[in-house]
């Protein structure tokens, strides 16, 4: 099998899709599969950048038009399916620009239409990571249904079990992310008074950090971390706290399960489901109380925490590479 995978111009500060498919192209390659990589030349968000880059990809098509190949295209650039001839496939990560512009803007119908649903309508498969982010799809645009494969992201196998005494007195509270939906203010909330430390990847804004120091919360940030200083960060944790309203996907409480970390979020969708059944204690992301009273369970029942650890990394099982690796090649061998 010839794979060809379609990458958007790098983004000096998101780079997710690029990590997540390139470390399956290993995987990919070990069991057979020819892959080449190719990166956009522009990014993908002006008429006339979308424009560029159609042109460069139909250069690229003619260099290759007398092989038999499976495209994909990784996330973001879906617009190039234009000018691709084999079979494609599309990845749709989430539907952030269709929920950030009202149906007046612009700027939705250009998201709709050239990255969401033309693209979706002419493509051989569709891969979305969550049921959530099916759901949306089909909810914001005329998607075909019988057409959308959930294919869910895999845990860095960088990852690993690492044993640790829990400190039930003055534990290690892992927050990952700092951006609105982070949740952040209202989890500062739910810690009042209760004896720990919060550990924060990412900058919070002032905002939050005021709010923090008002409710008297010990609470340390850092950014700029690297892959193993932000393993490391759940290695020293005691438990994660993942109390976002909204995700696409939800990496770290899968993250968490494997290094063997108890984990509190938030009883929505993806959350839920990624977490798996019993894998994370489930709360109500909008109420700091039920926030509160989900982490002073954690903290007092220990046999229920035990249960959280094994249940969790139970689940996180699920989601090893090659198994994600190998949905993939199950869905291109359907089309070749």
């Amino acid at each position: 099998m010839r794979l060809r995978l379609y990458f958007r111009k790098p983004y000096p500060t998101a780079f997710s899709i690029e990590r997540l498919f390139d470390q399956l192209t290993t995987v990919f390659r070990e069991r057979g599969v020819t892959v080449e990589r190719l990166e956009l030349p522009y990014y993908n968000n002006t008429p006339g950048n979308l424009r560029r880059n159609n042109q460069w990809v139909r250069s690229q098509v003619q260099a290759a038009a007398n092989e038999p190949l499976i495209n994909h295209i990784t996330g973001d650039v879906n617009s190039v399916i234009f000018s691709l001839r084999s079979p494609t496939v599309i990845t749709i990560h989430d539907c952030n620009p269709l929920l950030r512009y009202p149906k007046y803007h612009p700027r939705y119908w250009f998201y709709r239409w050239l990255i969401f649903e033309w693209p979706a309508r002419r493509a051989a498969a569709v891969t979305v990571i969550s049921e959530k982010t099916r759901r949306e799809l089909l909810d914001l645009t005329n998607c075909p249904e019988n057409n959308l494969h959930v294919i869910p992201n895999f845990v860095d196998p960088a990852f690993t079990y690492q044993a640790k005494s829990f400190n039930p007195h003055y534990p290690t509270i892992l927050q990952i992310g700092v951006k609105e939906n982070k949740n952040l203010g209202r989890l500062a909330r739910a810690l009042r008074d209760i004896p720990c430390r919060l550990e924060i990847v990412g900058q919070p804004s002032p905002t939050d950090m005021q709010l923090l120091r008002d409710h008297g919360i010990d609470f340390h940030y850092a950014t700029g971390l690297t892959d193993q200083e932000v393993r490391q960060r759940y290695a020293d944790c005691d438990l994660l706290a993942f109390v976002s309203t909204y995700e696409g996907f939800g990496l770290p409480i899968l993250e968490a399960q494997v290094t063997g970390r108890p984990v509190l979020t938030s009883d929505l969708s993806p959350h839920r489901e990624v977490a798996g059944r019993e894998g994370a204690v489930l709360v109500d992301p909008y109420d700091a109380g039920a926030i509160r009273a989900g982490l002073q369970h954690l903290l007092t029942d220990t046999a229920y925490r035990q249960d959280l650890i094994f249940n969790g990394r139970a689940n996180a099982a699920r989601y090893a590479i090659g198994t994600i690796a190998q949905q993939y090649l199950d869905l291109y061998a359907s089309l070749s």
